[in-house]
């Protein structure tokens, strides 16, 4: 099963939040969802985003951008 975003698995986060550094959130997202969301195709990585859309713009960029 894929992994929920992150904008979901932490709602109360920011993209830019200090979290992702730090803790259980950054072991989340280095150990789960990164390498989920990096071997992920363009094509798969827009399905994904349909589903999930990102709640906000700062959000898509960081993932389509920052994360990809």
């Amino acid at each position: 099963m894929n992994p929920q975003p992150p904008w979901i698995e932490y709602p109360d986060a920011e993209p830019w939040w200090g979290g992702w550094r730090q803790g259980t959130s950054e072991a989340w997202l280095l150990r789960t969802w990164l390498p989920f969301w990096q071997a992920l195709n363009e094509t798969a990585k827009a399905e994904y985003l349909q589903r999930w859309p990102p709640p906000t713009e700062d959000w898509r960029i960081q993932v389509t951008v920052y994360w990809k």
